[in-house]
């Protein structure tokens, strides 16, 4: 949303996505300042039986006096070329100096030697430069806030009606909640999830929060068919922990992040091979973004994994890439299953 600041270039983003092949769309009355789901109405018009589709319950977008939302796209955009520390579900492209001991890469779309594009550039985070505008750091501070929903049913089919009729549906393939924590929830809430699925409204629902907070929820409510969705980077060891727990198929996101610790260093070390297994040019800019992916899809396998990116290059690519994957041999396919996760080291 903040990328293509007219309606018209953000259904191009979809109409590239659809075209590519990708057939699940996510999102949230958050995202896009609230903006979000009506634009994915409009794309989804005439398409709706042919994709799956999520959204979230528990998050708002807080609101704005009508004479500052012009100025939030253009917030939104000053904030992505200046302040991309702030926004930790929006990373952006660094290149970063390269060093001899190991190949770096800052971005870009991928070409295989066998005509297959299967890449997309490394994206990670960076420093905030020292002269940002202090008026866009307040405004993405607005933009972000984000008031606490009270968990009743009525909230709940409320805020459920509010989506479909923005989203220009008559139900959900999944219904998450957003950020949700173990305490909210009661059995009136849980029991009108169900009914919910009953009418139709949903098919499913589930937890769409970090890996800790959906602990949480799973252990305080064991019996309850949780769909997961959950942030997954190169430095995560249990991803089949929440897979084997996933009412549905485990959707995972954040593959491209390098903040985490230890995430950089341990893409750095694996950078080598995979050009190797690929017949590639080690210095190809592509290579880390590709492999982040692929590592990502080799995590989860029988799920589903979620970008996103306002490059139409870079979203052809990481579509055509588990086709590609299918492609290599043998040996990368296994070292691609053995690299997946990092190791579990002993206690100590």
């Amino acid at each position: 949303m903040g990328a293509a600041l007219t309606g018209a270039g953000r259904l191009r983003l979809l109409e590239t996505a659809w075209d590519a092949g990708i057939r699940h769309f996510d999102t949230a009355p958050l995202y896009g300042q609230g903006e979000a789901e009506t634009v994915l109405g409009r794309f989804l018009r005439n398409r709706r039986e042919t994709l799956s589709l999520t959204s979230k319950f528990g998050l708002l977008p807080a609101s704005h006096p009508w004479a500052m939302r012009p100025l939030i796209p253009l917030a939104r955009l000053a904030n992505r070329r200046l302040l991309p520390p702030l926004r930790s579900g929006l990373i952006r492209v660094v290149p970063r100096p390269a060093r001899p001991a190991a190949p770096q890469g800052s971005g870009g779309s991928a070409q295989r030697n066998d005509a297959v594009q299967p890449g997309a550039g490394a994206e990670a985070m960076a420093s905030a430069e020292p002269g940002a505008p202090a008026m866009a750091m307040a405004m993405e501070m607005a933009i972000r806030r984000q008031p606490a929903i009270p968990y009743t049913p009525a909230m709940l089919r409320q805020q459920l009606e509010t989506s479909l009729r923005k989203l220009q549906t008559d139900h959900l393939d999944t219904y998450l909640l957003h950020e949700g924590h173990a305490d909210y929830l009661h059995s009136d809430f849980l029991e009108t999830l169900d009914r919910l699925v009953q009418e139709g409204k949903i098919l499913g629902y589930g937890i769409g929060a970090e890996r800790w907070q959906s602990r949480c929820l799973l252990e305080a409510f064991p019996h309850q068919p949780w769909i997961l969705q959950i942030p997954d980077t190169v430095v995560d060891d249990d991803t089949g922990w929440f897979a084997a727990r996933s009412a549905g198929p485990l959707f995972t996101h954040s593959a491209l992040r390098l903040d985490r610790p230890g995430a950089r260093e341990r893409i750095e070390r694996l950078l080598p091979t995979w050009a190797e297994l690929c017949g590639r040019d080690p210095a190809d800019p592509t290579l880390p973004g590709e492999l982040l992916m692929a590592l990502a899809l080799s995590r989860n396998p029988h799920g589903c994994v979620i970008f996103s990116s306002a490059n139409r290059a870079r979203i052809a690519a990481h579509a055509a890439l588990p086709m590609a994957m299918e492609t290599l041999e043998e040996q990368a396919r296994a070292w691609l299953r053995q690299h997946a996760s990092p190791p579990i080291l002993p206690p100590g």
